[in-house]
């Protein structure tokens, strides 16, 4: 077994740059990732990070650094080899005919390839099993017939990694290393495994005696379980949120449940669509007396405002769509208070205007007139100072006298030949949008009775109230039109009756909700050309109102209704999903990975009671040992001090059913000193210690409303069991901090490459809060303060505890030990508002553009203002002024330099509290040089004489110093991210080489 005292891998290093590069590919690739197919969560990680924290975990970390990261990329496929075998090419069909087992080759295939019918999805599955009956020689020259897009062996290697990875299948599609590299793999880690499987087998068997255990007791969307239990890994997986569960569930047993469960669930869904179609067209209630089909409904929300003889059709757009030219408009229509549609295909030049929002009639929270756009009415004061009436459960629709109505304003028709045509509603338009409300109203107590619909109320919170507050919604079947209602309602009865199995019952519900998602009031329309169709109610983490909003009709529910879930994993582990409070667990793991709620975190249970409103009542069914409910009440949310008492029992209960030996880490996005502190203590006072925190960027562009520094990446703290009971004190803390942090800083620039650093800034600085937590989380008290009372002891708004005290020195030690490479000779003679500076540049010539990095630095360095040296300070764009940039702004003398400050150029005032630190500054005055050198054409001789008045005698003494920082900035001319200092950079370079010859 692992001695006690030996490091787990990821308790030494992590492969940053590749696992950041592989998870944001993973996120990419939004509906084509493994889970999101099951339905909508939040935040889910990227099973490639989880994949790589458990084999981290699990891996021991020896004496010889590089051939562990060597090793563990081999094992993930993300080493050089690994890589290029994973890059896409298709093989053709015939070889892959050739290469199959008789069986499959007489069961699928043609003498000329695919037999008909065989769909894409059983493609996949089948290719997967000729896979699995090959050997690694048959898989080899089955390989040497794929089309790579990059021949050349030697070319592909040479393209950074994110541009390589552009062109491969992600790690969990491929079948893992070669049988060279498991001989590799074997050798340095003392096993015999042939698959992934195998050696965490091994590993776990070597660490624990068994096979590893692994818990995540916040299991949310299920990628914590479902890829522990695809690589080999016991699972085990746990959530307040029945839908959570639900969806964990789902992952392990019908991604997981092998191809007979799989085709079971498809074929019950299919059945089920079938009938709900025939019933409806039935009903008559989506087709025309043309023999078209409605393709698309659009409706909107209209008002009368005081002294408006009309309602308004309300749409902050009246374009329909962009590719096919179609806008509405409206018409006054005589002795009617009601406008008539006109849905009307226009040229490129009224396009034009359409796209730039002409005709709406919302506009920065305004009504507009549609006929007199200086008439305008606020629609937060038609809501009144009551606000609105609230609907009751019997509402369905708009009752007369409600201050928002709803029309239906343009179909979408589609006929036989599959043409498409825009059109206004007719008279029989109408008449069927009747004939629905009639049918619902006929069904709509018995399906809520049977949970076919929703009958839930909408339980106040604070995203729960924004339909309450803006349409008076008070129960979650308000959120859907009576159309929606009857044909979902429909498919839920047919499908109830259909589902027999467990796995036909769950997948026929995450359907419902799949469908919900994508077709209810809060959806609306997208124009854009490649679109023109209906968006998602989740683009961002909110329950967002529209004005104009979408509905399918029941062809196109194919796409959000069923599953795609024809994906087999093999043998898949053990695993158990249960609902249940992660304080009363009594389930062990040897590894538990979690992703807990913390500070500004989403509001799960109060968006997933979005699609538990259709679930509840089945569930309770299907899963009669859970709880229906959210239980909002046992949520763990915020940050005060309920939140870190619940995460404090949550945590010490985790750590108690945890051998010894055994790991957690921690998943959280923030860098906030504050939060890092306050997650800190409630792990240290749960008894757990610190070993490593890493981050990965796990996020794409847009990821919702969160945007900002903290949702870059994900951060990952490991954590053991504080073995001892030690008194820690203050005295003795902060120079073990100090010597941890230069430590790690080290060991990390060891494994640094020029080509592809694997750690950046922002890892640097992390790096030093984990140091810090390293230090401190080993003590039981500091200076005789018992860690417990410390989390809720109460504090004044700016008092910093002694805890959040040492963190921030770590960090301030790390911007110490992190010097611009050409800058070492230089760096001891720089103030530290001067070595801000540089250290800005340093992190904006490497892409860093996060503000929260620019305020780190500024504490690491103890500046207070950074706001005159920021060029930008926007969250994700931050900048600093190039010495172009300044001119003459923020300059000051320097004592006794000069002889009055009004021999200095300057713009503007000085502030009442006097000159900003910067501006006195050597550094300052040499970019101004700069500045002066840059606008005489780069004649350097400005830019001297400058420095000579202003330094004086000293100047002879600075020159050669200044010779540095300025060769150190003309370097920056040859970076894309610092493209603004190519102009200061060429000056730089000249005024240096005139200092240089400056000898009189």
């Amino acid at each position: 077994m692992r001695s006690e005292m030996q490091k787990a891998f990821i308790e030494t290093q992590f492969p940053i740059a590749r696992l950041s590069a592989e998870s944001y590919k993973e996120r990419k690739a939004n509906y084509g990732q493994t889970l999101t197919r099951l339905g909508k969560w939040w935040g889910r990680k990227p099973l490639i990070l989880v994949r790589a924290c458990i084999l981290g975990m699990l891996m021991p970390a020896s004496d010889d650094p590089k051939k562990d990261r060597e090793i563990f990329l081999k094992i993930l496929t993300m080493d050089d080899e690994g890589t290029w075998n994973r890059q896409k090419g298709e093989i053709p069909v015939k070889a892959w005919r050739e290469a199959a087992p008789a069986k499959i080759q007489d069961k699928y295939f043609g003498a000329s390839g695919w037999q008909r019918g065989i769909s894409a999805d059983q493609k996949e599955f089948v290719l997967a099993e000729i896979l699995e009956e090959l050997t690694e020689a048959q898989r080899q020259r089955l390989d040497d017939q794929r089309r790579r897009s990059i021949a050349d062996r030697s070319t592909f290697d040479g393209l950074p990694y994110a541009e390589r990875i552009a062109e491969c299948e992600r790690p969990e599609n491929v079948a893992g290393p070669s049988p060279a590299a498991w001989a590799e793999i074997n050798d340095h880690l003392g096993t015999s495994a042939a698959n992934l499987k195998g050696l965490i087998e091994q590993l776990g068997q070597r660490s624990f005696g068994h096979t590893p255990r692994v818990g995540d007791s916040f299991c949310g969307g299920g990628s914590i379980p479902f890829e522990a239990a695809r690589i080999g890994c016991e699972a085990f997986g746990s959530d307040l949120n029945p839908v959570a569960g639900l969806l964990t569930w789902a992952s392990l047993n019908l991604l997981g449940g092998g191809q007979a469960i799989q085709e079971e669930v498809m074929r019950v869904q299919a059945k089920a669509l079938a009938a709900a179609d025939q019933q409806v067209t039935e009903w008559g209630i989506e087709h025309n007396d043309k023999g078209e089909r409605a393709d698309a409904y659009l409706y909107c929300v209209e008002v009368k405002p005081e002294g408006c003889d009309y309602y308004i059709p309300l749409a902050p757009s009246w374009l329909i769509g962009e590719k096919s030219k179609v806008v509405a408009r409206w018409e006054l229509v005589p002795g009617s208070d009601r406008l008539q549609p006109d849905i009307a295909v226009v040229n490129e030049a009224e396009l034009k205007l359409y796209k730039a929002k002409k005709g709406a009639t919302v506009v920065n929270s305004r009504v507009i007139d549609p006929f007199d756009p200086s008439r305008s009415w606020s629609i937060e004061a038609l809501r009144g100072p009551e606000g609105l009436r609230h609907w009751s459960n019997e509402d369905i629709v708009p009752r007369l006298g409600d201050v928002f109505q709803e029309r239906l304003y343009c179909i979408r028709w589609i006929n036989a030949q599959g043409e498409r045509r825009y059109a206004a509603p007719e008279a029989a338009d109408l008449a069927r949008e009747t004939k629905v409300l009639e049918l619902l109203r006929e069904r709509f107590a018995e399906w809520q009775r049977e949970g076919f619909i929703p009958s839930k109320a909408i339980v106040s919170g604070y995203n729960t109230d924004q339909p309450i507050r803006e349409r008076g919604w008070t129960h979650w079947h308000h959120l859907f039109t009576p159309r929606q209602l009857l044909t979902h309602g429909v498919l839920a009865q047919i499908s109830g009756e259909l589902a027999q199995t467990k796995a036909a019952k769950v997948g026929c519900l995450l359907g419902l909700g799949k469908l919900a998602n994508w077709d209810s009031r809060l959806c609306g329309w997208d124009s854009s050309p490649a679109n023109e169709k209906g968006n998602g109610v989740f683009q961002n983490q909110a329950l967002n109102t529209q004005f104009a909003f979408s509905n399918r009709p029941v062809i196109k529910f194919i796409t959000s209704w069923e599953l795609d879930i024809a994906y087999s994993v093999p043998n898949m582990a053990q695993s158990r999903v249960i609902d249940a409070d992660a304080r009363d667990l009594c389930e062990s793991c040897d590894l538990w990975i979690t992703d807990p709620p913390y500070a500004d975190a989403v509001n799960y249970h109060e968006l997933a009671d979005f699609f538990l409103s259709w679930y509840d009542k089945q569930v309770a069914k299907i899963f009669p040992e859970w709880i229906s409910d959210a239980r909002a009440q046992l949520a763990v949310r915020g940050d005060g001090d309920d939140f870190r008492r619940s995460m404090v029992e949550i945590y010490q209960n985790l750590a108690r059913n945890m051998p010894d030996k055994g790991l957690q880490i921690v998943m959280f996005t923030h860098q906030d000193p504050a939060v890092w502190a306050g997650l800190g203590m409630i792990l240290w006072a749960a008894g757990l210690k610190a070993t490593a925190a890493w981050t990965i960027n796990t996020e794409t562009d847009a990821v919702g409303i969160k945007k900002g520094n903290y949702v870059q990446g994900t951060v990952c703290l490991v954590l053991r069991k504080r073995a001892a009971a030690e008194p820690g004190f203050l005295f003795d803390i902060f120079p073990m901090v100090e010597d941890e942090v230069r430590a790690q800083i080290a060991s990390m620039q060891a494994l640094d490459e020029d080509g592809e650093p694997n750690f950046n800034d922002s890892d640097y600085q992390l790096a030093a809060y984990a140091a810090a937590l390293k230090v401190l989380t080993q003590y039981s008290t500091l200076d005789g303060k018992n860690v417990t009372d410390e989390v809720f002891a109460v504090r004044s708004k700016n008092q910093k505890s002694d805890f959040q005290q040492v963190i921030e020195r770590a960090i301030t030690i790390a911007c110490d030990e992190l010097i611009p490479k050409g800058l070492n000779d230089s760096w001891r003679e720089l103030s530290l508002i001067e070595r801000y500076y540089l250290r800005a540049v340093d992190i904006e010539s490497r892409g860093e553009r996060r503000k929260g990095m620019y305020e780190e630095l500024a504490r690491g360095f103890g500046v207070t203002d950074i706001k005159p040296l920021l060029k930008s300070d926007k969250a994700n764009g931050t900048c600093v002024y190039t010495p172009s940039g300044f001119g003459t702004s923020l300059l000051a003398p320097i004592d006794g330099a000069v002889e009055s400050a009004a021999a200095l150029p300057r713009r503007g005032r000085a502030s009442a509290s006097g000159p900003h630190p910067f501006a006195a500054s050597p550094l300052r005055h040499l970019l101004f040089a700069i500045c002066e050198t840059a606008a005489a054409d780069n004649d350097p001789n400005q830019g001297r004489q400058y420095l000579r008045d202003t330094f004086g005698q000293t100047y002879w003494g600075r020159r050669e110093s200044m010779v540095r920082l300025l060769d150190w900035l003309t370097a920056l001319g040859n970076s894309e991210d610092t493209a603004d200092w190519a102009k200061d950079s060429e000056a730089a370079r000249i005024l240096a080489g005139r200092l240089r010859n400056d000898d009189a």
